[in-house]
């Protein structure tokens, strides 16, 4: 009787563990591809949310913007290539602070006197997910 208990447990411990593998469950990113690119965008938001209020903006285009965080002296600069958002500090090589998937884009653009609207989308082949923010920032 107790083999079988165990053997049981082993068994039902098994399936959980392949489950849990197939699904994703506890991966750091979501494989559902709905869920996927939901996550790049969040984590993109998460990124902008620390980098941007009150930062005073120096250059602005849709696909690119130069400016200095709130509290620093030194100019940044935000865009994407090839899906990934890169930020660059002054003259040092740009890296890469999150992924928005193959086809993935950001656009900024002028709200008002102190808004700045920022649209994240996260686009893979399987899927895409699109974001608004909208943040308070000094305009040089």
């Amino acid at each position: 009787m107790f083999e079988t208990i165990t053997l049981t447990t082993i068994l039902l411990i098994s399936f959980f563990f392949w489950q849990n593998q197939r699904l994703g469950l506890t991966a750091a990113v979501p494989k559902d591809p709905k869920n996927r690119v939901e996550f790049y965008c969040s984590e993109c938001l998460i990124s902008l949310k620390g980098l941007l209020p009150k930062a005073t903006v120096l250059e602005l285009n849709p696909k690119m913007l130069r400016f200095t965080p709130s509290g620093s002296q030194v100019a940044h600069q935000l865009s994407v290539q090839e899906g990934k958002l890169l930020l660059r500090q002054g003259e040092a090589s740009p890296k890469s602070v999150t992924f928005l998937g193959d086809e993935g884009s950001l656009s900024f653009e002028k709200m008002s006197d102190s808004g700045l609207a920022v649209t994240v989308e996260a686009k893979t082949a399987e899927a895409s997910h699109r974001v608004a923010l909208r943040l308070e920032v000094v305009y040089a």
